[in-house]
């Protein structure tokens, strides 16, 4: 029944959304401001130097060392939310995501992500330095599914990093593949790189296929619910280079 109620709303967006896509834009640079300095107490100290090389950066030990900064920091600076809070943030969705514990706050209103930042790594060859920042350049280029830095947690095998993201409605449908294609490449001039990938210079999105869930339409604008972003550079830059272009 559900699939059923589904083809019947994305036809009915499909309809909506076969027609120039809306124009992408950005995040502003206030709003940059303020995402950062959510997370500012987390930057002092570190080096770019830290980074080292890929395979440095990216193995078990460089990200458990990591994990244990911020949680540290967290607890130095009332940012700490203990595993047991985590059945106040609301109705846990039945099956969590690939990286996230999903939780519907009581209204309706937002989620809670309980995101393991480390999950995808091998898919993002994320740097360990890189787990805080992950929202933030999701926030520049999405920004109507922009997430809340909450807080650090933890769990049996690491590091959580807790965040709040706007509801987006069921109801919504799931774009045609090509308008999907344009928003991407037109709006926020990404070029394709192979089947999955959309980059540029600084990063590549993937996860944003119209088989799935993952960007819905209300027929105006396109909603990136939680692509998988995959940096080229280290996190600075690339917010760096996109903080640039912001207004």
């Amino acid at each position: 029944m559900w699939n059923y109620g589904r083809t019947i709303v994305n036809a009915f967006f499909k309809k909506r959304t076969e027609c120039p896509p809306v124009r992408a834009e950005l995040e502003t640079r206030r709003e940059a401001d303020c995402s950062r300095s959510h997370i500012g107490v987390f930057e002092v100290g570190v080096s770019a130097e830290q980074y080292g090389d890929y395979e440095q950066s990216t193995r078990t030990a460089a990200q458990e060392a990591e994990g244990a900064r911020l949680i540290a920091v967290a607890k130095a600076h009332g940012l700490y939310i203990p595993r047991d809070d985590w059945a106040l943030f609301g109705d846990r969705k039945r099956l969590p995501s690939g990286e996230s514990i999903v939780y519907l706050e009581e209204h309706g209103e937002y989620v809670v992500k309980v995101r393991n930042p480390f999950a995808k790594s091998t898919i993002k060859q994320m740097h360990a330095q890189d787990a805080i920042y992950e929202h933030l350049i999701h926030n520049i280029l999405f920004p109507n599914t922009r997430y809340d830095f909450k807080g650090i947690s933890d769990d049996v095998d690491g590091v959580r990093i807790i965040l709040t993201q706007a509801y987006v409605p069921d109801q919504y449908g799931v774009p045609a593949q090509k308008e999907i294609d344009r928003y991407l490449t037109q709006g926020l001039g990404l070029v394709p790189e192979n089947r999955y990938f959309y980059g540029n210079d600084y990063l590549a999105v993937t996860d944003v296929s119209a088989d799935g869930d993952n960007v819905l339409t209300n027929g105006e604008q396109f909603y990136f619910i939680d692509p998988i972003i995959k940096l080229k550079r280290p996190a600075v830059e690339v917010l760096a280079h996109y903080y640039a272009l912001l207004k």
